[in-house]
């Protein structure tokens, strides 16, 4: 029979724990801000530098992402072999030495695999090892921990490109490369060694999943795939989306900036949202939390044709980005929770590794997706309703999903 500690050990436990969020929302919030959030910001000053056309410096951007993308299934098995820490210190030191590289890059190439590697860096670095360390130091307030770390790279990936525009106008990409070079080693390896650490569920303790299973098994898991084709319809919407919100809404007469509002609106709901959702989660359930997200999300979607430059129209915006963006990004949130319900932690890494590599391939084809339904019928609203059918179709395997497995004990931490 489990002994209960005491008090005293569970209040140690719980503000550890909280710490350590804190930790990896800060390094989060750095690290997406700076990478992936800013990218944007330097793509015009480097063309003008070396005269490249948008095409040649938009090969740099795909090698960020497909990067990304691929290295997911190495670093969760290395996550579940070696531990975060010392996967999460890798990657904040590929980081760092791939923008020092690519601020002296003097040929595409060199700046092509820069980039890639910086994404590399940023995967091994940033949602899979910081999801896994959350799931192993929570249970039942498992859903406000992650939803805290989402809602943070939402934070960053809002704030930061405000603050590196003008630094790169004033002292050009070079500078602000080598700058975010140093800044992101400073932050992120002191955050991973000082607090990155296995928790108490790192081997099941207190969940209803203890029993080992192979990890072939939980491939073959409807769970598995269930959660994955969740993700890749989600995500395919979401790019089908997000890409393309600034034209649609310039084509419809709205200036730039205001463009630009909607579209930062949309980034701050999503860490409402997270913040939100995390608790249902944890008291609801993941299951129909997700269910509900979703149907919010479709329900969203309709307010896409009423957004206009009159009155009604920019209620439509207001609504739209509030809502949609709220919960656009919920699956990646739910996914973790739901994976750990019924697999467990030991292979969490794992399997959350290829269920993002499987959703990032595919998702990347949203954008395209969008941009040739719009250049066939000259409508944005033709291409979103589209996407709108496909985040209808994620709710098939979300109605799918069983319900949350009974009787874990009570969360230590929190």
């Amino acid at each position: 029979m489990a002994v209960e500690r005491p008090m005293a050990a569970l209040d140690r436990t719980a503000a550890r724990g909280w710490w350590i969020i804190a930790g990896l929302s800060l390094w989060s919030a750095v690290a997406m801000g700076t990478t992936i959030g800013s990218l944007g910001v330097f793509v015009e000053p480097i063309r003008r530098e070396f005269g490249w056309s948008g095409e040649q410096i938009a090969r740099a951007l795909t090698a960020f992402v497909l990067a990304m993308s691929v290295v997911m299934p190495i670093v969760g098995l290395a996550l579940d072999r070696l531990g975060a820490r010392i996967v999460m210190a890798c990657g904040v030191a590929l980081i760092s030495a791939s923008y020092l590289l690519a601020s002296r890059s003097q040929a595409l190439p060199v700046l092509v695999g820069s980039f890639a590697a910086a994404g590399a860096g940023l995967g091994a670095s940033t949602y899979l090892p910081c999801t896994v360390v959350a799931s192993e130091w929570f249970l039942e307030r498992r859903g406000l921990a992650l939803g805290v770390l989402l809602g943070s790279s939402a934070i960053g990936a809002t704030i930061f490109p405000v603050l590196i525009t003008p630094l790169v106008l004033d002292h050009g990409w070079r500078e602000v490369l080598a700058g975010i070079a140093s800044v992101t080693l400073l932050i992120g390896l002191p955050i991973v060694v000082a607090l990155v650490r296995h928790g108490p569920y790192r081997n099941g303790e207190g969940t209803a999943s203890r029993t080992s299973r192979p990890l072939a098994s939980l491939f073959g898991a409807r769970t598995f795939w269930l959660v994955t084709f969740i993700l890749i319809l989600s995500q395919l919407s979401f790019f089908g989306i997000y890409f393309h919100l600034i034209p649609f809404l310039t084509s419809l007469g709205f200036p730039e900036t205001t463009a630009v509002l909607f579209y930062s609106g949309s980034t701050l709901a999503t860490v409402l949202g997270a913040v939100i959702l995390g608790p249902l989660i944890d008291r609801v359930g993941a299951r129909p939390t997700l269910i509900a997200a979703l149907a919010v999300l479709v329900s969203s979607c309709a307010l896409l044709p009423a957004i206009g430059t009159g009155a009604a129209g920019v209620g439509a915006g207001i609504a739209f980005a509030v809502l949609w963006g709220a919960v656009v990004s919920s699956p990646m949130q739910f996914a973790p929770v739901l994976l750990a319900e019924t697999a467990g932690l030991a292979s969490l890494g794992t399997l959350l590794g290829i269920s993002n590599f499987l959703s990032g391939l595919i998702s990347s084809l949203g954008p395209m997706l969008t941009g040739a339904i719009h250049d066939a019928t000259h409508s944005y609203i033709a291409a979103f309703m589209v996407s709108a059918i496909v985040a209808a179709l994620a709710l098939v395997p979300a109605l799918l999903l069983k319900a949350g497995v009974p009787g874990a004990r009570p969360d230590p931490v929190g």
